[in-house]
């Protein structure tokens, strides 16, 4: 493109056809690069997820790309997009974006929310875990367990419970996310939804089955007076995973330690203070998932729906991490500027 093509463009501000480009005008141009969200999407090593388009049905393959509406959901969670209908107009709308997401032809609605339901929640996570660690080596050392409430669309949901929420110190229907964390970056790592009437205790175990071989990495495990349990402290310990939680005095005869792992190991008091304090991570990490992500509310129904969002919500996080420990910058914060 020459210069006088340039000059010409910029001194007639109101004619777009004076420039051409491949699909928009230059300002539509500048206006995509100035997306974050798009950006943050390539920060992703999409090469790690092709078996995504092999086609295990028997019948036609699919005419649209499966990565390609993977990253939809996935600008859908990061962008706040409320509904798949909502994101369908707005790549309807905006070509460029389209294109860039890798479609060549825009799927329908009930296209990409068929997808939505059939994708492994699990293994998608265990594969951001992958990619954030090859960039922070100390990604997964320090590991907080936890459980946040959320509240059921309506009353009539089957699979919601009624349980209580310490936070709000209240009784509540709906679901229960148990989650573990990253502490120094705040990130997800794998989560469990039950029924809100689901003690949390009983989803240590399986969160760090789901964990797999990587659990090994955990130098750390913090959760709070809820997980206290002498069998998980026992199991753990003899594999390098140490417990770090308050001990639930209640309905005890004996004098116990302040930590469960002090049975094990004579940590002093002033130690174990300074260690635990890290467990607060976990509250700040639920405030940005429910604030800044909106895991505060659904809008369906069903609980394989509701671990349907809340995967893709949690994996809107980890991309947040991703992109910001690439960049260099902060990973603690969802407020990417």
């Amino acid at each position: 493109m020459g210069i006088w093509a340039v000059i010409d463009f910029m001194t007639n501000k109101n004619d777009c056809t004076s420039l051409q480009m491949p699909v928009s005008c230059f300002d539509c141009h500048c206006k995509i690069l100035s997306d974050k969200y798009l950006e943050m999407i390539e920060a992703i090593d999409w090469q790690r997820f092709d078996f995504i388009e092999k086609n295990n049905k028997r019948g036609r393959p699919s005419i649209y790309s499966k990565i390609a509406i993977l990253k939809a959901l996935f600008y859908m969670e990061l962008a706040g997009i409320p509904s798949v209908s909502k994101l369908v107009r707005i790549l309807a709308d905006d070509l460029y974006k389209s294109n860039i997401l890798g479609f060549n032809r825009l799927p329908s609605e009930s296209t990409i929310s068929r997808f939505k339901e059939s994708i492994d929640i699990d293994r998608i996570m265990r594969i951001l875990r992958s990619m954030i660690r090859d960039k922070d080596q100390d990604f997964m050392c320090m590991v907080g367990v936890d459980s946040t409430s959320l509240p059921a669309f309506s009353m009539s949901d089957p699979d919601a419970a009624w349980g209580y929420d310490h936070i709000a110190d209240e009784m509540y229907y709906g679901y229960k996310i148990h989650l573990l964390y990253d502490l120094p970056t705040l990130a997800p790592l794998c989560s469990i939804v039950t029924p809100a009437n689901i003690h949390d205790t009983t989803q240590l175990l399986p969160l760090l089955e789901k964990m797999g071989s990587q659990s090994l990495l955990i130098n750390g495990l913090f959760g709070d007076i809820a997980y206290d349990s002498k069998e998980h402290v026992e199991r753990l310990y003899p594999v390098g995973i140490p417990m770090i939680n308050r001990v639930n005095r209640r309905n005890s005869k004996k004098e116990l330690p302040k930590y469960r792992i002090q049975e094990i190991i004579p940590f002093h008091d002033i130690t174990m203070n300074k260690l635990y304090k890290n467990r607060m991570h976990c509250e700040y990490t639920n405030y940005l998932l429910k604030e800044h992500l909106d895991l505060k509310r659904v809008n369906t129904t069903r609980i394989f729906r509701i671990r349907v969002k809340t995967g893709l919500t949690l994996i809107a996080r980890q991309i947040q991490v991703l992109y910001q420990i690439t960049r260099g910058e902060s990973p603690r914060t969802t407020i990417i500027k």
